[in-house]
């Protein structure tokens, strides 16, 4: 279908030209939306007498999108949301998300297909978000998605100083090394222990025995010599 454009689109052309374009995207969303006429005679006719008109909405838009864009940009916004322990989202944070809060900070009324994510948002963290004032405008803000606002400040900060992270990083690496090191070598002595524990369990208590006295061949033979003397009998003599 071809279509005359009413205002400056992006990718299509700007106000005046003729463009063709699916039926589909025609029907559904440039006509609806008052972004092109149909490219009949008396649509062409009806856009001649009303250029100048026209274009003067259009000049309007523009510095209307370059005070929008002077007043975003480089916006830093935080959206609130609960999230299990690995980060995840109960949820997601939309378009519609984004342009409620910029419209509380900066009294900003932005369109959704301006707001332009690369991904559906499902995660706590920093993203870059790139939003398209005008046609040939462009600007991004930061959207931090946290638990509390403390932590969004918190991830801009990160977000914005790598460096400081990295090195925050490779200390808490550092640590944990130490720390894996120490709790290593008290489990290596605390198996050593129970090692020698379990060793001294297993061994058996030696019984403990007299020794006999040892005797010499000496001592026998003498013992043998020595012979016990008979007692005498005493003869008990009757007095007269």
């Amino acid at each position: 279908m071809e279509v005359i454009l009413i205002e400056n689109i992006e990718k299509l052309g700007k106000v005046g030209d003729i463009v063709k374009v699916k039926d589909g995207y025609a029907r559904n969303y440039l006509i609806p939306k008052k972004k092109v006429l149909r490219a009949s005679k008396e649509n062409l006719k009806v856009f001649e007498e009303k250029k100048s008109i026209i274009e003067n909405e259009e000049k309007k838009r523009k510095e209307t999108a370059i005070e929008t864009s002077s007043k975003i940009k480089d916006l830093e916004i935080i959206i609130l949301r609960n999230a299990g322990e690995n980060g995840q989202l109960y949820g997601s944070v939309t378009s519609k998300d984004i342009i409620k809060e910029i419209s509380i900070l900066k009294k900003v009324d932005l369109l959704n297909e301006q707001i332009n994510l690369k991904k559906t948002l499902k995660s706590i963290g920093v993203f870059e978000v790139d939003i398209s004032v005008y046609t040939d405008l462009k600007t991004k803000i930061l959207l931090s998605i946290a638990k509390t606002k403390e932590l969004g400040s918190e991830q801009i900060k990160d977000f914005k100083n790598p460096k400081k992270v990295e090195k925050k990083q490779v200390k808490d690496d550092k640590d944990k090394k130490v720390e894996k090191t120490d709790k290593t070598k008290d489990l290596n002595t605390k198996d050593m222990i129970k090692e020698i524990e379990k060793k001294e369990e297993k061994v058996p208590e030696k019984k403990i025995t007299k020794k006999k006295p040892i005797i010499k061949k000496e001592e026998i033979k003498k013992t043998a010599k020595v012979k016990k003397k008979p007692e005498k009998k005493v003869k008990k003599t009757k007095k007269k």
